[in-house]
């Protein structure tokens, strides 16, 4: 009777088992690589989530004109434009506002007419043509108001405007730029008049505009 049986291995056989196992990556350099991109995982995280926002809240306090720098490109693309806008109305008024009514108009124009995609210098040329810039310029007979003439009637009632909110320069500049750009940026719908007196409107408004453009070419300003 048999009570123990033994399996013997070849010798061969056991040597390439021993081979076949050592040519394997050993667990523990596994093990070390888990565990270092783990460590730099938390340590990036840990940089982003914390470190940096308090870097750049101390360059903001200690340092502002260096973390102005790194967004005062984008906004110089802007004021800009708007210093622009302010010199061209002062001179196709004659410098006859004052520097923070030249500011506030050119602001107002230069962001509602980049908001309807029109051109900022033929808004101009058309409130210059309107009201010369008065912007408490009150037509009774034909029911037009502010810098743009906005007829109440047709537009202001409309959309839920007093005659008397069409004064103020923010509404009525805004207004003036949809009305424009709803007659297909035409100047001659846009006064909707007829006949001669139509006509020499539209000359009017367009010697203005030439007056602008030449005046942006001589200062080397491209608007538009």
């Amino acid at each position: 009777m048999k009570l123990f049986n033994f399996i013997v291995v070849p010798y061969g056989s056991a040597t390439d088992l021993y081979l076949k196992f050592k040519k394997r990556p050993p667990v523990r350099t596994i093990l070390e690589a888990i565990k270092l991109v783990f460590i730099v995982t938390v340590t990036v995280f840990f940089l982003l989530e914390y470190v940096l926002p308090f870097a750049q809240a101390n360059l903001r306090m200690e340092y502002p004109w260096k973390f102005l720098s790194m967004t005062k490109s984008g906004r110089d693309a802007n004021i800009k434009e708007v210093l622009n806008l302010a010199s061209l109305i002062g001179v196709i008024t004659d410098n006859q506002l004052s520097e923070s009514k030249l500011l506030r108009y050119a602001g107002l124009i230069y962001h509602a007419s980049q908001k309807h995609e029109v051109n900022p210098l033929e808004i101009i040329a058309l409130i210059m043509a309107e009201s010369g810039f008065k912007e408490d310029s009150i037509n009774k007979e034909t029911g037009d108001y502010g810098l743009g003439q906005i007829n109440w009637g047709h537009w202001g009632k409309d959309y839920g405007y007093t005659p008397q909110q069409l004064l103020d320069p923010s509404i009525n500049i805004f207004l003036t730029c949809h009305v424009f750009k709803f007659f297909g940026k035409d100047f001659g719908k846009y006064h909707r008049g007829y006949g001669i007196q139509s006509r020499a409107y539209i000359v009017n408004v367009k010697s203005i505009l030439s007056t602008l453009n030449a005046f942006s070419e001589l200062n080397g300003e491209d608007i538009s």
